[in-house]
């Protein structure tokens, strides 16, 4: 069998993630050795971003920071000191390749600005607050894993979704999405909590304010409002949706399908297409469901409803 040669068998199998990159943070060498960050680089461990880092100070060409720390690490904390980490349309703005055994934690203020994508992590996040991702590319935020908080972060002006998130029991409280060029919130998986504390916000994004789908998930107090398509899409089994706040949005302002869904105390006033449509099999109508000045369907005569009864398209 005929070898290549060393450097082309690397450039055709790929090289590890970050090889090449300086790594950074406050302790790189597990002897208290601090590195500034510079774009690009690896961070290992905890950092606070300020003046001497690199990576605040100039616009990234490609990814911003990536992080990578060691199961063996304890947990890490990147904080962001009130910077911005610009980029030029492409990369990364943050990325969590492994946070450790403990996730990483990310927090503001600070801002995300000008990537492809701003933050995203597959794996090792445990909390991420306080942080606005702006004028990306693709997604604000597009996070995948279990058991992560998201909390008090915002997603303005992004190409694509503000929050892309995946996993099972991620909790959302007190986020914005705002003018997003397709869903503010986009939510698939298992047991996700959304507005458990805080209320969550999807805010004249170019379609839906907030899209959920899969099993368990838990929407309290979610507002859309003005929003290109519906206020709040859901096909959620398994899972209720309590006091959601849908106005003037496009189309319907709570459209969800779904077995065994409870819907209660939800309100969908001038939105132009349904107020409130719920279908499924054992759908139930918990009370407090409030349809008002609804459009409804092309050409049918919008009539106020005080009440709205779910497995019926209110209007």
């Amino acid at each position: 069998m005929r070898l290549l040669p060393l450097g082309l068998a690397v450039l055709l199998l790929g090289s590890p993630a970050g090889a090449g990159s300086r790594r950074c943070g406050d302790d790189v060498d597990g002897h208290g050795r601090t590195v500034p960050c510079a774009c690009g680089d690896v961070l290992v461990g905890s950092r606070t971003l300020g003046p001497e880092d690199p990576i605040t100070q100039q616009r990234c060409p490609g990814d911003g920071l990536l992080v990578q720390i060691a199961p063996g690490h304890p947990p890490a904390t990147l904080q962001l000191g009130g910077a911005t980490v610009e980029g030029s349309a492409h990369g990364v703005g943050i990325q969590v390749l492994d946070g450790g055994a403990e996730g990483l934690t990310i927090s503001g203020p600070g801002t995300v600005s000008g990537f492809g994508t701003g933050v995203e992590a597959r794996r090792g996040l445990a909390a991420i607050r306080d942080v606005s991702a702006t004028g990306n590319v693709a997604d604000g935020f597009n996070l995948a894993g279990d058991g992560y908080a998201v909390r008090s972060c915002e997603a303005t002006r992004n190409g694509r979704d503000g929050f892309a998130l995946r996993g099972r029991g991620p909790r959302l409280d007190g986020n914005r999405a705002i003018a997003n060029g397709r869903h503010g919130f986009h939510v698939a998986g298992r047991e996700a909590e959304l507005g458990a504390e805080l209320a969550n916000e999807g805010l004249e994004n170019s379609r839906d304010g907030m899209r959920v789908k899969g099993r368990g998930h838990v929407l309290t107090q979610p507002v859309a409002r003005a929003n290109g398509g519906s206020g709040i899409r859901a096909r959620v089994s398994h899972g209720r949706i309590e006091r959601a706040r849908t106005d003037a949005n496009a189309a319907d302002g709570l459209r969800a399908a779904g077995t065994a869904l409870t819907v209660t105390d939800s309100v969908a006033n001038a939105n132009g297409g349904g107020g409130i449509a719920v279908q499924g099999a054992h759908v139930v109508d918990a009370g407090g469901n409030r349809a008002q000045g609804n459009r409804g369907l092309r050409h049918a005569r919008a009539v106020p409803q005080a009440e709205c009864a779910v497995g019926t398209s209110c209007r």
